[in-house]
């Protein structure tokens, strides 16, 4: 007769099989997969914030010059925006820098101007990215409403007495 020999619980335990090693790695390729793409897309969306919160600010300095008669009231379609005075006060476009496009403007923006009436003007900028990939640009428009003031006739000027 011949005997089995039996593993016993204390000897099972000593150590891991193949198995158990191959699943845990697999658990661990994984868990850093996901971790890595939840890195990579938080890093797109950081990006893409901070170019919508610029567009937005060279909106509203733009709608500013229109206002205070910097730049004149007339519509106009994808003009480059000016360069700060602060170099440091851009952002750099990296994907631009890295393909060798460094003289590329990056700021284009865009101004309607719908009269509504005799007393009142729309007034609409649209600042958007100068990137080949659609997907990528950042845009903003704002629109304001401003009010004319009427002119008046130079006899009416006069006051009689």
């Amino acid at each position: 007769m011949i005997r089995r020999k039996y593993v016993t619980r204390q000897q099972w335990a000593k150590g891991m099989t193949l198995l158990e090693v191959l699943l845990s790695l697999a658990l661990l390729g994984g868990s850093v997969a996901i971790i890595g793409e939840l890195a990579r897309s938080s890093f797109q969306n950081a990006r893409l914030a901070r170019d919508m919160i610029q567009a937005e600010l060279l909106a509203e300095s733009i709608l500013a010059k229109v206002r205070l008669g910097i730049i004149h009231m007339e519509s106009a379609f994808d003009v480059p925006v000016s360069a700060p005075v602060n170099q440091s006060d851009t952002v750099v476009d990296t994907n631009a820098i890295s393909a060798g496009n460094t003289n590329e403007v990056l700021w284009l923006y865009s101004l309607e101007i719908t009269g509504i009436d005799d007393y009142l003007v729309e007034i609409a900028v649209t600042v958007r990215q100068n990137v080949a990939d659609v997907r990528r640009s950042a845009a903003c428009r704002l629109v304001r409403w401003c009010a004319l003031e009427p002119e008046v006739e130079e006899s009416s000027q006069l006051l009689p007495f």
